[in-house]
Order: structure tokens, then C-alpha cells, then sequence
């Protein structure tokens, strides 16, 4: 997880995109924000999720 912090990777995402055109980074940044949410639930669960 120590690789790349995930805020870099979306900067960098976000930076590459700004040379695309825009129908293309639309879709790039829809998917993108799909799966920050599906990660982001995941890992609420987990949080929530009771310990022993």
C-alpha cells in the first residue's frame, strides 16, 4: 500500500487526463469515481466491522 498513495495516483490520473479529449476523460473519470466509491465502502466496512 506504501507504493503509490492513492491521492498521488488520482492526481496523477487526473493530470494525464487534461491532454484527453473530453468525452474520453468523462468516461475515464466516471469509472474512476465508480470504483473510489466501491473501495471507499469496502473499506467502511471493514471498519465497522466488529473485532475480537
Amino acid at each position: 500500500m506504501k507504493e503509490m498513495p492513492l491521492d498521488e495516483l488520482v492526481a496523477e490520473a487526473i493530470e494525464q487526463g487534461k491532454n484527453e479529449p473530453n468525452d474520453d476523460i468523462l468516461d475515464m473519470f466516471e469509472t474512476l469515481h465508480d470504483r473510489l466509491v466501491r473501495a471507499q465502502g469496502m473499506v467502511a466496512e471493514e471498519i465497522a466491522r466488529p473485532r475480537r
